[in-house]
């Protein structure tokens, strides 16, 4: 079975530049309290968005396991659209929808099991 889990990136510190904004000293504690959390998880796998703030979250953790991180684009924070969502949940799950096929298409074993499983 295929699990995934997923962290919001730690406290940042606000800057215009949204790829380039750093880990508060708040976000840096955060971010090692996340990385001992996931010691003693099984992880094979570690993905971020573009931003400094979410690789810097997860970098601890790539770190101890000794796991590059993968950068997708597709994780990126993103506007819903140019006008008021009136259904959030289901502008949510076409956000979802996208971000798991840019996953099945870099690597298409990724979801397989848990999909398998719901046929089944």
């Amino acid at each position: 079975m295929t699990i995934v889990y997923f962290v919001r990136h730690a406290h940042s510190v606000y800057t215009n530049d949204e790829y380039n904004r750093p880990l508060s000293e708040k976000g840096f504690l955060d971010a090692q309290k996340i990385t001992q959390q996931f010691k003693q998880l099984d992880v094979h796998t570690i993905y971020s968005s573009p931003y400094k703030r979410a690789i810097q979250t997860i970098e601890g953790i790539a770190n101890f396991k000794g796991l590059p991180i993968k950068i997708i684009d597709a994780l990126k924070e993103r506007t819903l659209g140019i006008t008021l969502a009136y259904d959030f949940l289901q502008a949510m799950e076409q956000v979802w929808k996208m971000i798991i096929i840019h996953l099945k298409e870099e690597n298409p074993i990724l979801l397989h099991n848990k999909e398998q499983s719901k046929c089944s």
